[in-house]
């Protein structure tokens, strides 16, 4: 069975658009198919100091894999691509991929939650989600990905910019 997830990327650490580029290209050959992603997003560090600003992107991804693989296979490909965890600490880093959706699933363990707790209230998972997924619905909230957007009183700024391969207008 195949199953519909998406996913944010971020990173503030090295070569970030190129890192994002190696791990796409992993997780399709290691994940399954992906079917949408947005431009890439500058934004501002969201709780934690940092003097660089972060690259986001939010990708959709049709796997075979179940929500537990997946996040097995992200924290190996993270690990490859320089991330290094420390557990209750936020700091910059190269990459970090979050599972923000999967399906229509809710899951609460202790080694994943879908969905992601947070992305309500980070403007930086919203926005890019936005671009891409506008009218998917939360399966908890029961609104729209461009209502939770509308509502969400973040205030740090997030920003798109010229995707690589383009210029900007």
């Amino acid at each position: 069975m195949l199953h519909r997830t998406y996913l944010l990327l971020g990173g503030n650490q090295g070569p970030t658009e190129a890192t994002f580029r190696s791990a796409l290209s992993s997780l399709e050959k290691r994940a399954g198919k992906l079917f949408s992603k947005s431009s890439l997003y500058v934004s501002e560090p969201w709780g934690l100091d940092s003097g660089q600003v972060f690259l986001n992107q939010a990708v959709g991804l049709c796997t075979g894999l179940d929500p537990s693989g997946l996040m097995r296979v992200i924290l190996e490909l993270e690990a490859e691509l320089g991330r290094v965890r420390k557990p209750g600490i936020m700091e910059s880093r190269p990459i970090d991929i979050d599972i923000l959706l999967f399906d229509q699933q809710v899951i609460s363990s202790e080694e994943l939650v879908i969905p992601h707790p947070l992305m309500h209230l980070r403007r930086f998972a919203l926005q890019p989600l936005a671009e891409i997924a506008a009218e998917l619905m939360h399966p908890v909230l029961g609104q729209s990905i461009t209502e939770l957007l509308a509502v969400c009183s973040d205030p740090h700024w997030v920003n798109p910019i010229a995707e690589p391969n383009k210029k900007a207008v």
